[in-house]
């Protein structure tokens, strides 16, 4: 996953050219000071490795009858090899220290290969900015073209580069996976956000990777100590009400310390964080009139809706809920580094974390006893073991994690939903969900391990022009998922009047289901060649070979077969191989620093990993009697809900629908069967990039970037009875797959079973790869120091970003937000339209100013445009079982000519009251079903500051 070690070559002559055989060579490096010596051979030649030793060192040479030589080193931007050649003279004149190479730029200690474009992030620059230091998510922000996907209660934050999904990235920490995300800040040495890279090393993403370093202990004793306050008394957002805002408070503690047991042999290094984070508790309880109308519902709708709640039996809150949401975060990291010989390094680390979430699975809309509390712990183990054999260096690395994850809800009764229809202050029409009870996602239990065991051989050739790769990797993950979905059930209810009456549209549990467990094997082996050509032409190139085994099966059914002629217990494995090359040309001579013009480049091809999760739901849905089985009460089978009886005892939520028919209410067998042309997802990746430095202060830059997405993952329902039973002639002939005999006529709830080609199953999702994505991207830049120290990184991204999807894949968000997994007609069918995972603009800097000695301002800078969105409608309209239907958009003068006043009303109210983006994107379809990706939200700025 890209080297960490540092190497140190060059020939010592005397000044008739001769070679110095058995002269002394002792380097130290600047950062850690320690030291290593080597004496060259007949052929005068050197060579010193230095596992993590900062890019920057001290060169002293002695021979016998010579006098010594003295030189400071440092790599440039893109040197694999730090090539030093010493003459030397006999004469007994003192020599001054020689400067031959300008001071490094930062922490470089993990080195770019050539092609690449990316941030180095050292902790000098970082832990003086607005933001977390040891948050690698947020840390992959400040590249240039990521675009940062916020967290939430049940998903880590993360990120999207080059149009690709944003589980398509790869974390590590000292050359392997971690998928933490997060380390105490003093652990860290240096952060890498690569944004392309042609290192054949590098392999198990699509999309971007965050590479990190963490600090080693030095012959120097050091430690840091810092405490961080973010305050919502000193936030610029103006909030009317704190609980649905962006304010909130934090403390954060960080600790770091370390130094030499031995020196210059046996060092240690350990950092402590800890962050509690305290917003407002997020509830429909919190709301005041004005947010319930931004919200979408009347503040006498929510009155009713909570007397009703309350004469049902059931508390609006919880004892177990909080007053306010708290999160607390504690991460642990300890290394050894141990010399044991001039050419062998052992480095061992350990690191823990905990985290606990009070009051999470909450939304806007839902009263406390929805939610839930959370519990997580984890931690792991890895050895580093750095060898070198004369032209030969060996990196073995080893790591092996495990993580525990425990969500339990406040309640265990069935989920409740009401839909309520309100008319707001403003005239407009609105719809919204309430919710109660208990929460469908909990409670949830979660085990995962990871095992990374990679190792590298590599060849250098004498002079140094060549250094030929050799390596391989395997990735071992298991994860076990205590969790059935919709455990309690949940009732559907159209509207206040029907739930005060006891009468649900819906009621749907799932009653049979295992724990989700996965099991995946990846393997990795690439061979390469990093080649200097001439110090002002780099080239690297080579071919990575990957493939991946699932080695738990999940059962055979042999009706689904017969029937559908695929088998439950495919999970295809796979093996590919993709070549890489990548150039970077220095032209021009500069007399201090680097070259003051760079130009990189490449192409190569990409493989990800397929997510787990997808193994872990065909281990379940194999439409056998010990898999997953759904009860589907529609209509008058819906039971009549006894919302007391639940709260005392669970045993008696509804097993069964209320008598009615089959084809209303049902237990059905979801099936999950895979393509057996299942690939994971590959993209195809080019770039052209240039650096100009100038006034010796600045530098200006210029990428551009193509990202081609094949075998991109998607589904369909090979269930599904794609043969139109009518359509919706006053919705531009939209097709409903149910026929009207499936339809209840008084609340529009649709069974599924009228969609089904089979009725003996309900949904069968086959898991498929023949999606692409398309992306195009362009990223100007500009960087320096100005007379004054202000330290400043400015950038501007284009981007144009395009991908396939079926009405059945998940889109980024439900309602206002989701592209893909939304559909117009047949969710089959596979359509284009403008990616989730993208920006079109996107405005980056950060600026560190120095006002006094013991002052600094600190900013970050963001500023967006062009996330796109389609409207989407909150029930199932093309009886496909989903909700995944984008809106008609209808127009108010031919609903009014049709005589529905209503129709025609509500969308005069929304025309005349929503924003004027949003008005121009639906006057452009209107008669017509939203397209997807069809609008856009405007620009979304934000600014950060630190002193």
């Amino acid at each position: 996953m890209g080297s960490t070690t540092d190497i140190l070559m060059g020939k010592i002559s005397g000044l008739d050219s001769q070679s110095v055989a058995g002269a002394r060579v002792e380097a130290t490096s600047l950062e850690t000071g320690i030291t290593r010596t080597k004496t060259t051979a007949a052929d005068g030649r050197y060579t010193i490795v230095f596992p993590a030793g900062g890019g920057s060192y001290r060169l002293t040479v002695r021979a016998i009858g010579m006098e010594p030589v003295t030189r400071n080193i440092a790599r440039q931007g893109d040197e694999d090899r730090l090539i030093t050649d010493f003459t030397m003279g006999r004469t007994a004149t003192q020599l001054a220290t020689v400067q031959v190479r300008a001071s490094r730029r930062g922490n470089q200690d993990q080195r770019p290969e050539p092609g690449s474009t990316e941030r180095n992030l050292n902790p000098n620059l970082i832990n003086r900015l607005p933001i977390d230091a040891g948050d690698l998510n947020a840390l992959a922000a400040l590249a240039p073209g990521v675009i940062q996907v916020p967290g939430t209660d049940s998903t880590q934050a993360s990120f999207n580069v080059a149009g690709q999904p944003s589980n398509q990235n790869s974390i590590t920490l000292d050359g392997l996976s971690f998928g933490a995300g997060s380390v105490p800040s003093e652990a860290i040495r240096n952060t890498r956000v690569v944004t392309s890279t042609y290192d054949v090393a590098r392999g198990q993403f699509t999309g971007g990777q965050v590479a990190s370093t963490t600090r080693g202990g030095t012959n120097n004793m050091q430690g840091a100590f810092s405490y961080s306050l973010r305050d919502p008394s000193l936030e610029f957002v103006d909030d009317t009400n704190p609980a649905f805002g962006q304010k909130y408070t934090q403390n954060q503690i960080n600790f770091g310390a370390g130094g030499p047991i031995v020196k210059d042999k046996l060092f240690t290094f350990g950092a402590l964080s800890f962050s509690r984070r305290t917003d407002p508790l997020l509830s429909l309880l919190a709301a005041d009139p004005l947010t319930l109308q931004r919200l979408g519902t009347n503040p006498d709708s929510v009155t009713r809706f909570l007397n009703i709640v309350q004469a049902n039996g059931l508390p609006l809150t919880s004892p177990l809920a909080p007053d306010q949401r708290l999160n607390d975060n504690t991460s642990a990291l300890v290394r050894v580094d141990y010399n044991f010989a001039e050419d062998h390094s052992l480095m061992l680390r350990g690191d823990w974390r905990g985290n606990t979430q009070l009051g999470s699975r909450l939304n806007a809309l839902a009263l406390p006893h929805s939610g839930g509390d959370l519990k997580g712990s984890g931690g792991g183990g890895m050895l580093t073991l750095t060898s070198h054999f004369g032209m030969f260096i060996n990196e073995l690395r080893g790591y092996k994690s495990v993580d525990n994850r425990d969500t339990n809800g406040y309640l265990s009764v069935p989920d409740g939903r009401v839909v309520v229809a309100s008319i707001l202050d403003n005239g407009t029409s609105a719809i919204s969900t309430l919710q109660f009870g208990g929460n469908p996602s909990l409670p949830q239990e979660t085990r995962s391990s990871l095992l990374e065991v990679s190792d590298e051989i590599s060849r250098l050739t004498t002079a140094g022009g060549h250094r030929f790769k050799l390596g391989s990797l395997f990735n071992e993950q298991r994860s076990q998922v205590g969790f059935i979905p919709n455990r309690f059930g949940t009732f559907f209810f159209n509207s206040l009047a029907a739930f005060e009456a006891g009468t649900p549209t819906q009621f749907t549990r799932t009653l049979f289901a295992r724990d989700q467990q996965s099991a995946t094997d990846n393997l990795g082996a690439y061979l390469g060649d990093s080649w200097r050509v001439s110090p002002q032409f780099q080239v690297t190139y080579g071919v990575r070979a990957e493939g991946s085994h699932y080695p738990d099966k999940p059962q055979y059914n042999p009706e689904v077969d017969a029937t559908f002629g695929r088998r439950t217990d495919n999970l295809p494995s796979e093996f590919h191989v993709s070549p890489r090359a990548g150039f970077t040309a220095f032209i021009g001579e500069s007399q201090f620093g680097p070259p003051p013009l760079t130009l990189r480049g490449g192409f190569g091809e990409f493989r990800g990993t397929a997510p787990a999760q997808l193994f872990a739901t065909a281990l379940n849905a194999t439409g056998l009697n010990n898999g997953q089985a759904l009860l589907t009460c529609v209509g008058s089978a819906a039971p009549t809900p006894d919302w007391a009886s639940y709260l005392n005892d669970p045993s008696t939520i509804p097993t069964t629908c209320n008598g009615g028919t089959s084809f209303f209410g049902n237990q059905r067998r979801n099936v999950s069967v895979f393509d057996p042309d299942f690939h994971a997802p590959r993209a195809w990746r080019a770039s052209l990039g240039l650096n100009r430095r100038f006034w010796d202060r600045y530098s200006f830059s210029i990428d551009a970037g193509y990202a081609l997405g094949v075998a991109q993952t998607g589904s369909t329902d090979i269930n599904l009875d794609t043969a139109p039973k009518f359509t919706l002639s006053n919705e531009g002939n939209r097709p409903v797959y149910a026929p009207a005999s499936a339809i209840v006529p008084t609340t529009g709830a649709v069974s599924i079973l009228g969609s089904r080609l089979h009725q003996e199953f309900g949904t069968v999702n086959q898991i498929v790869s023949n999606l692409k994505s398309n992306t195009k991207q362009l990223t100007l830049g500009l960087n320096g120091i100005t007379t004054k120290g202000i330290l400043m990184n400015a950038s501007y991204t284009l981007t144009s970003s395009y991908d396939e999807s079926q009405g059945f894949s998940q889109g980024s968000v439900q309602g206002f937000g989701g592209t893909a997994g939304s559909t117009s007609g047949n969710p089959n069918a596979t359509e284009w339209g403008r990616s989730d995972n993208s920006r079109r603009h996107a405005f980056l800097a950060t600026i560190t100013y120095p006002i006094k000695p013991v002052l600094e301002l600190t900013a970050i800078g963001r500023a967006s445009s062009r996330v796109y969105f389609s409207p989407l409608v909150g029930g199932d309209i093309n009886g496909d079982g989903r909700l995944n239907d984008r809106a008609f958009v209808f127009d108010p003068a031919v609903e009014a000519a049709r005589g529905d006043t209503a129709v025609a009303n509500g969308m005069t109210r929304l025309l005349a009251n929503t924003s004027g983006r949003a008005r121009d994107c639906l006057l452009s379809q209107m008669g017509k079903v939203a397209a997807r990706s069809s609008c856009s939200n405007p620009w979304s700025p934000s600014l950060d500051l630190q002193a």
